[in-house]
């Protein structure tokens, strides 16, 4: 289940046309329904007074639901959530209560109102912990935690779903990598980086009779990893002092920017087009990030005592002489964002690292045009290394495509 390791991301792309039109693979949601017949159900009944007496309705949860149930699929979710609340409310302990409970929060994430349908999967969770909807409740509140970056309840989450010995080998990645996410999200880096290897481990390891088939939360998985590493390198600050000191911090960076490049580019190889697009955003603003660092830090002390004027001419003569050598970092980040600004465009994915590699391509470019010339042999190697890294790969094993759920 390894992702290939000699077959070049950019060679993917025509794979990602196909992947990217399955969208956003993983478990589809589905409408519930009651799953049991009961003999009777409880019924409510109404009383209203007006001119010729009292007037009585009488109802129960199935009618509530199924009224519910039929402005749900003709897509009025704004009237369906208060009808299957009422169910909820109304009828506890009823068969339907689940399936309401679930309805709504559907209805409610897709109209964008995340808490709302988070509240709901909640709910049903601790309020009807027997009913055969309680998974499908947890990945859809682990989804909810993840995107409204509740770190801690993702992890809780994912951690009661992975207690679960019957889940598939795609379910228990998603579980895995969704954690992951979360842990990361938290700021845990070492949790987060093993947690992500564990399940790159665990889907290499399935016997060929049950593998894991989705390529999604590998993807995923594969991102996260990578994240952890190019946190630890962004850490690395270029301290004061003299040009050994500093040079000894920019190498523990620049060892760790290229071993994120190496986790990014996995990542792509999973030609997965959503996540392809954020790891190749992801590489190009490493290397404006590392050139960021250099020319902000601080300049290294002339090797003689000058005075104030000959300071100030030394320390700009270090910039331009910096900003003429580092010049290829700049080159690196626009080639690797307009690249995967090109595959974004071919495959039709809709993702908004688009819009951000569009943002901060127009930023570099601007960067680019305003150094100062560098020598003719560097400008070139520069351009040349730039195009030859984005097509790097390790030779060996022939590459997947996505599958479609």
């Amino acid at each position: 289940m390894r992702p290939s390791l000699d077959a070049p991301w950019w060679r993917a792309a025509a794979m990602l046309m196909l992947a990217s039109a399955a969208g956003c693979a993983g478990r589809p949601p589905h409408v519930a329904t009651p799953s049991r017949v009961v003999d009777v159900e409880p019924l409510h009944i109404e009383a209203s007074r007006g001119e010729s007496g009292y007037r009585f309705r009488v109802f129960d949860a199935q009618s509530v639901f199924e009224r519910a149930l039929a402005l749900h699929r003709a897509g009025r979710c704004d009237a369906a959530v208060p009808v299957y609340d009422r169910v909820a409310d109304d009828f506890a302990g009823s068969r339907y209560v689940s399936a309401a409970l679930y309805n709504a929060g559907l209805c409610l994430a897709g109209n964008g109102e995340l808490r709302g349908a988070a509240a709901r999967f909640a709910r049903l969770v601790a309020e009807v912990p027997t009913s055969p909807d309680v998974r499908d409740a947890r990945f859809e509140l682990l989804d909810l935690d993840v995107r409204l970056e509740r770190w801690p309840a993702a992890v809780e989450t994912a951690d009661a779903l992975l207690q679960d010995a019957s889940l598939s080998p795609d379910l228990r990645v998603e579980a895995m990598a969704r954690r992951a996410e979360a842990l990361f999200g938290a700021g845990d880096l070492a949790r987060a980086a093993a947690e992500a290897d564990q399940t790159l481990r665990y889907a290499r390891l399935r016997p060929a009779s049950d593998p894991v088939r989705d390529d999604e939360f590998l993807a995923s998985a594969n991102f996260v990893l990578a994240e952890t590493i190019r946190a630890r390198s962004e850490q690395i600050e270029v301290p004061e002092g003299p040009v050994a000191v500093q040079r000894a911090a920019l190498e523990r960076r620049a060892r760790l920017l290229l071993e994120a490049q190496d986790a990014y580019f996995d990542t792509m190889r999973w030609t997965n087009a959503r996540w392809a697009a954020a790891a190749g955003y992801r590489v190009g603003e490493m290397y404006e990030r590392f050139w960021e660092a250099m020319m902000g830090a601080p300049v290294p002390p002339p090797p003689t005592r000058k005075s104030p004027s000959a300071l100030r001419l030394y320390r700009h003569d270090y910039h331009v002489s910096l900003a003429r050598l580092i010049k290829p970092l700049l080159r690196h980040s626009i080639s690797y964002w307009e690249l995967t600004l090109e595959m974004t465009e071919r495959t039709g994915v809709q993702t908004p690292w688009a819009a951000r590699i569009r943002e901060d391509l127009a930023v570099a470019r601007a960067r680019l045009a305003d150094q100062p010339p560098g020598p003719d042999a560097l400008e070139r190697a520069a351009q040349a290394s730039a195009k030859g890294a984005a097509k790097a790969g390790a030779r060996g094993r022939g590459h997947r495509a996505n599958r479609a759920p």
